[in-house]
């Protein structure tokens, strides 16, 4: 019994410390999911004040911008480049490089109705002046359709957006349009934003961010105790609270994120003290242990800002660059040791100086008197890359690279100047130039000498054709001479006999003719008899060409297709010219087809016909079914005495007469790929009476030898 005693003393206490655990992890959970509740609705009403406040600073910023366009569109200067025969470019390129620079916009331009850009504020920079036509843009149209134009736009990779706004300018008529464009990362920066952000467009491109990774991972959606439904998402290991609106006027949608890491510390907190509410001493141990954290924390937290800062000072004193520290009314209040090697001075000499002193000739540049005139003021905007010549101590000056920025995390304490010395850069400049004039006066030497040797090739070509020429004159001449001789032999035999000396006497007239012939074909080649351009009939030199070669077309049982052109189509120039090229090209077709067995190609056939006919010319094509032409043979087919023909056959000018002609009529002549046979195609000039006036004449140099003809 006194064994069962005890046992049965402590089973009620055991129960009910068993009942009073349920109970305090029972109020410990609830009061740990109110905690949460109530923690997550103030995170909510938080988050939903900086959704508010984002869109208000959005919202005032780009009012700001707003009347940009309309201020360009009302300037005189802009109405008067936007009128005929403009020239006052470069005064509304500096008119809107002094409003861009004054308005903190990226670039202002103005682009003519067919949106071809006509001034840019940027113009100093070419690789930035929009050079391609605006005029397919969206903001474009909407400037010419009398509206406000607001278009979104992204470019380069990754997607950069660019926010464009335009208005109509208006003189007597729409006679343009002003444009201002804002880059997203500048709107970003004017933001005063130090929670996560996020703006996206209606594709749901992103615009610009701030503080925050994105594409994040959503989660579960979570429902408060008041109904609301919020959504959330997780960066990492972190789960936030995502809040949108959507900007309907715009069409973006700006999103801010909330860390709700702070009402799960709050519900954890509640639950531990709800749960340790009944232990004193655990609470003071907690107490303890949490100030002893704190104080540890405290003290890493000022050793690591004070390494941080040493870090800073490291950087400083070890940059490549010349950094000098100006407050706010220029005077310098730190300089590195690089930036005192560039100027050659001491940190105690320019210490609380004006930094004019020590910029020296550099400050005579405009950008940069108007950067340090404005500093400690709203007018202030960053200088980058401005090229100047800066002075050492010693009064040498030297060519640099300057830029002026504001301090980011806390502009109370100035601004910092950044120098870097390009003198070497502009020796190698110097260098290179020198390497480029070198280069350009051997290329200019190499390009004499192959117009030397171009002049002795062409020589040679010409005494080749002379001797070609030569060699076929004297071939086709030999044929008829030799001919002449027996036939004059045979005359004298037939003194007696008058009827056979007449049928040898006409053999005789025969050769004449056949050496006049070959002669004229030189004469033709060699000089263009000046002729008058005249309304010439196709139809009408067409029939007059074929009915000379009926006959030999009868000898060759050659089947001719041929659509006559219509009546009134005529072509400029002469008929006698006209029927010479079609006698050449025909003849060549029935020599070549002649040569032809008709057993192995079919029947002779001739194809003659105008393929296109316009106001200016029209194209006419000659095509047999002869052998055709070889590859090689093409690209010298039109020159003087080249022949694919037999030797004895022909001097080889038919072509090329039949192109000096046609070249000489503002016409041509090419070989073009038709199957089988060769198809030549003729451009002729149409004659037009309205544009002919008085009618020219066709002049051509003629030499001492043909006066005398």
């Amino acid at each position: 019994m006194p064994l069962e005693t005890p046992s049965r003393q402590r089973y009620p206490v055991r129960v009910v410390a068993l009942f009073y655990t349920l109970l305090v992890v029972g109020l410990a959970w609830f009061a740990g999911a109110w905690a949460r509740d109530w923690a997550m609705t103030r995170l909510h009403e938080q988050g939903a004040d900086r959704l508010l406040s984002s869109v208000s600073q959005m919202r005032t910023t780009l009012n700001q911008y707003n009347y940009l366009p309309f201020l360009i569109a009302q300037n005189t200067d802009v109405h008067r480049l936007l009128q005929p025969q403009a020239t006052n470019q470069a005064m509304v390129n500096r008119v809107l490089e002094q409003v861009n620079l004054v308005a903190g916009s990226t670039a202002l331009f103005v682009l003519g109705t067919d949106g071809r850009p006509l001034a840019f504020s940027n113009w100093r920079e070419e690789h930035a002046f929009p050079l391609q036509s605006q005029h397919d843009e969206h903001y474009f149209q909407q400037a010419l359709a009398g509206e406000q134009g607001l278009e979104l736009q992204f470019h380069g990779e990754p997607a950069e957006a660019s926010l464009f706004m335009s208005a109509p300018v208006y003189t007597s008529r729409l006679a343009g349009v002003a444009v201002m464009r804002l880059d997203m990362s500048q709107l970003r920066e004017q933001l005063a934003v130090e929670y996560p952000l996020v703006v996206r467009a209606a594709s749901g491109q992103l615009v610009f961010k701030a503080e925050t990774d994105w594409p994040l991972e959503p989660a579960q959606p979570m429902r408060l105790g008041d109904g609301t439904r919020v959504q959330q998402v997780r960066r990492q290991q972190e789960m936030l609270l995502l809040q949108s609106v959507e900007l309907d006027d715009l069409g973006w949608t700006v999103s801010v994120l909330t860390d709700i890491q702070p009402a799960r510390s709050r519900a954890r907190v509640v639950a531990g003290s709800v749960l340790g509410g009944g232990v004193a001493l655990g609470l003071l141990l907690l107490y303890l242990r949490e100030s002893r954290q704190k104080h540890r924390l405290k003290l890493e937290r000022m050793r690591e800002r004070a390494r941080s800062e040493e870090q800073q000072r490291d950087i400083i004193n070890t940059a490549q660059v010349g950094l000098v520290h100006i407050d706010q009314r220029g005077r310098v209040q730190l300089v590195n040791p690089m930036a005192m090697q560039i100027f050659g001075v001491s940190a105690e000499r320019v210490r609380h100086r004006s930094v004019m002193e020590l910029l020296g000739e550099g400050f005579s540049a405009q950008p940069l008197q108007q950067a340090l005139a404005a500093l400690g003021t709203d007018r202030f905007r960053p200088l980058t890359g401005l090229e100047v010549v800066g002075q050492r101590g010693d009064g040498s000056a030297f060519p640099m690279l300057l830029s002026i920025r504001q301090m980011t995390h806390h502009p109370e304490l100035g601004y910092l100047v950044t120098v870097l010395d390009i003198s070497r850069r502009k020796r190698l400049e110097q260098a290179l130039r020198e390497a480029n004039e070198s280069l350009e006066q051997k290329v200019a030497e190499r390009t004499r000498a192959l117009q030397e040797a171009q002049a002795e090739l062409v020589q040679a070509g010409k005494l080749a054709a002379l001797g070609r020429m030569s060699a076929s004159v004297v071939h086709e001449l030999n044929q008829p001479m030799t001919a002449m001789r027996t036939y004059l032999a045979i005359a004298e035999r037939l003194l007696e006999q008058p009827e056979g000396l007449r049928k040898n006497l006409k053999l005789q007239e025969q050769l004449l003719d056949r050496m006049a012939l070959i002669t004229g074909q030189l004469k033709t080649f060699a000089y263009r008899k000046p002729e008058r351009i005249e309304p010439v009939s196709l139809q009408q030199v067409m029939a007059q060409v074929l009915q000379m070669f009926r006959g030999r077309f009868e000898e060759l049982s050659l089947h001719l297709q041929y659509t006559p052109p219509a009546d009134d189509i005529l072509i400029a120039g002469d008929n006698a010219r006209y029927e010479q090229v079609l006698i050449n090209l025909i003849k060549n077709a029935c020599d070549a087809m002649a040569g032809a067995a008709e057993s192995t190609r079919g029947a002779h056939r001739l194809w003659i016909g105008v393929v296109e006919c316009t106001p200016e010319h029209l194209l006419l094509d000659i095509r047999d079914n002869g052998p055709g032409i070889a590859e090689t043979a093409r690209e010298q087919l039109f020159e003087p005495f080249f022949t694919t023909k037999e030797v004895g056959q022909g001097l080889g000018l038919g072509l090329a007469i039949v192109s000096s002609i046609l070249r000489d009529l503002g016409g041509e002549i090419r070989i073009i790929d038709q199957g089988e046979g060769a198809c030549f195609r003729l451009r002729l000039p149409c004659y037009r009476a309205d544009a002919a006036g008085p009618q020219p004449t066709i002049e051509s140099q003629t030499t001492g030898e043909e006066s005398q003809s």
